[in-house]
């Protein structure tokens, strides 16, 4: 019996959208892999984030405590040992399997932001983002509120990476693209920029 799961479109807006203001004018959507921006000669990567500068210091505080918890919390549940590599991805995603993102959905009340759903989302994003500052050193967070809607961002090929949006869709009923293979191809993209 194969276990049909929902897409992640239906998964964000059941999990993740309910916790973006009403007030927020952006579309709650599901964003791509990779978003590419404009921005003038000189302009500064702030103008794409619409947080003040206490909070681009709260929400950089969250992305450091959420990406603490994923190294400590997924070595644990995937039984990794050693230092994070893009390995860990093949195993997140070994792991979590149909069924066993199944069970997660139904342990999962979308009205608590602690969830197990979501919290997995997250620290998922979070390694993702993790491994891929490894890869490609001159990335760096671009803070968003709620945390999960913040990206990586390159100032050189002037490119945004939801990684937190990566790691949703692989938890989800969508087609599976391996997250190694969504990180190379990122660090390729990169480099021919």
């Amino acid at each position: 019996m194969s276990i049909e799961l929902p897409d992640s479109e239906t998964l964000y807006h059941h999990f993740f959208s309910p916790w973006i203001s009403p007030e927020d004018p952006r579309d709650k959507i599901l964003r791509s892999d990779l978003e590419q921006v404009e921005l003038d000669a000189g302009q500064h990567i702030r103008v794409l984030s619409p947080l003040t500068d206490e909070g681009r210091v709260q929400i950089d505080a969250q992305l450091k405590r959420t990406t603490q918890a994923a190294l400590t919390d997924l070595p644990a549940l995937l039984k990794l040992q050693g230092a994070p590599g893009l390995d860990w991805l093949d195993a997140f995603e070994k792991h979590f399997t149909p069924e066993r993102i199944q069970e997660l959905l139904r342990a999962s009340n979308p009205e608590k932001m602690d969830n197990p759903y979501f919290v997995v989302c997250c620290e998922a994003g979070a390694l993702i983002g993790h491994l891929l500052q490894k890869q490609w050193p001159q990335l760096q967070w671009l803070g968003d509120f709620p945390y999960f809607e913040s990206s990586l961002f390159d100032l050189n090929g002037k490119a945004l990476f939801p990684v937190f949006h990566w790691a949703l869709k692989s938890l989800s009923g969508d087609e599976r693209h391996p997250l190694k293979q969504k990180v190379q191809a990122s660090v390729e993209f990169l480099q021919e920029a």
